[in-house]
């Protein structure tokens, strides 16, 4: 399964206040008199450790190993050989340290052990034929099981009461997945991813697991688990008795942690194999928001520029419209003054009027004579009220004037 990176700083730091060792080295002040460490890596425990095409070693834990001895200020060497070899070696005290060491109760009485920097669990690997003829542990009493002499699956095996009769012994995981693929023996017992990348790099297309093959490598959903306590936690592991070394380790490892070079390693060698996770809804919708946050943000962008250009537009047009109107009232407000004043200049007599020498009539536009008054109150605002003058009133009653004299 991956691995639960949050738990390994936790229990790191919890081992190095609880263990009592002096400070190791810092690697801006290397020590003069430490020599070398030596160490070493198995065959072939992809990606774990592995041996590259000029023979040197390689992998996650050799890799993981050597960037601590460098936190520590220390150079380290590596050789390759078999893993039954290698622990024998560490356990005699020839090697200072070995990269990839699973911890079990037997061997904390050979080894002196680091803080898990990885939990991985175990796998029964089968030709494809028999998968399901063999769907379990209990389905390999009386079956031919192959695993690497002196591995973890060795180990596990023997305390689940198989014996020599049942197990055949192999110096690396290669030869045992090539007899089982030759159809030799019956199963292989070994870590599971491990195995899986032996099975694709050898190209032996007729074995496969007996459980799903992405169980243990996340942790999204429970599974079936064909080996139950055939779980591994990769140390780092030194000769029993060396305090100084695993506490520098231990503190290495917490720095390497701390800075990111733990999950560099991890993504370079793990994130190629593993099957990537499904995305939480919560980050798929973060990251959906993030990815979108630059797009809503030029729409925006685009959208004020837009309500800028619209409002710059109908500010013009106002501004034109009232320089209209004003035109129109100017406009308006001067034919008022011309009406006003052709409606005076047709309500007020002007010119010379043609009128009757005798009997004072006058003559209008289409030739018609009228009576003074009637003429007046057609072409002016005039209203006439009739009377006599006295003159008239003599001339034209001359009795009442005479009595009223």
């Amino acid at each position: 399964m991956r691995v639960r990176t949050w738990l390994f700083p936790v229990v790191t730091i919890v081992t190095l206040l609880l263990s009592p060792w002096p400070p190791p080295a810092r690697a801006n002040h290397p020590p003069v008199d430490h020599p070398p460490l030596q160490s070493a890596s198995e065959l072939d425990y992809p990606p774990f450790c592995l041996v590259r095409e000029d023979g040197k070693a390689d992998g996650f834990s050799v890799e993981l190993l050597r960037a601590a001895s460098h936190a520590m200020g220390r150079e380290i060497n590596f050789k390759v050989g078999p893993w039954h070899e290698l622990k024998e070696e560490l356990a005699a005290g020839t090697i200072d340290v070995l990269p990839l060491v699973s911890y079990n109760h037997v061997r904390d009485r050979i080894y002196d052990f680091s803080v898990p920097y990885l939990i991985m669990h175990g796998e029964i690997f089968v030709r494809t034929e028999d998968k399901t003829a063999i769907r379990g542990l209990a389905d390999l009493r009386d079956k031919k099981i192959v695993v690497m002499k002196g591995d973890t699956a060795h180990e596990w095996a023997l305390e689940q009461g198989f014996t020599n009769d049942n197990l055949v012994l192999t110096a690396s995981y290669s030869e045992a997945f090539r007899l089982l693929a030759q159809g030799r023996h019956d199963a292989v017992l070994a870590q599971k991813l491990m195995g899986l990348q032996l099975i694709k790099a050898l190209q032996l297309g007729n074995i496969s697991t007996v459980g799903d093959p992405q169980a243990h490598l996340t942790d999204l959903k429970p599974t079936r688990v064909t080996t139950p306590g055939f779980e591994q936690k990769f140390c780092f592991a030194v000769p029993e008795g060396n305090k100084e070394l695993l506490a520098g380790l231990n503190e290495a490892l917490a720095v390497l942690m701390a800075n990111g070079t733990y999950d560099r390693l991890y993504r370079k060698w793990f994130d190629p194999l593993l099957p990537p996770r499904p995305v939480p809804t919560a980050m798929l919708v973060k990251k959906t928001l993030l990815a979108l946050l630059p797009i809503v943000f030029l729409l925006i962008v685009a959208l004020l520029f837009f309500l800028k250009r619209e409002v710059a537009r109908k500010t013009r047009s106002l501004q034109e419209e009232i320089v209209e109107r004003h035109k129109a009232e100017k406009e308006k407000e001067k034919i008022i003054i011309d009406l006003r004043r052709a409606l005076e200049e047709i309500k007020t007599l002007r010119g010379i009027l043609p009128i009757c020498s005798f009997c004072k009539k006058i003559r209008d536009d289409q030739g018609y004579w009228e009576q003074v008054d009637v003429y007046i109150h057609k072409h002016a605002e005039a209203e006439f009220s009739h009377s006599i003058c006295p003159d008239c009133l003599e001339k034209h009653y001359p009795e009442p004037v005479k009595e009223k004299r």
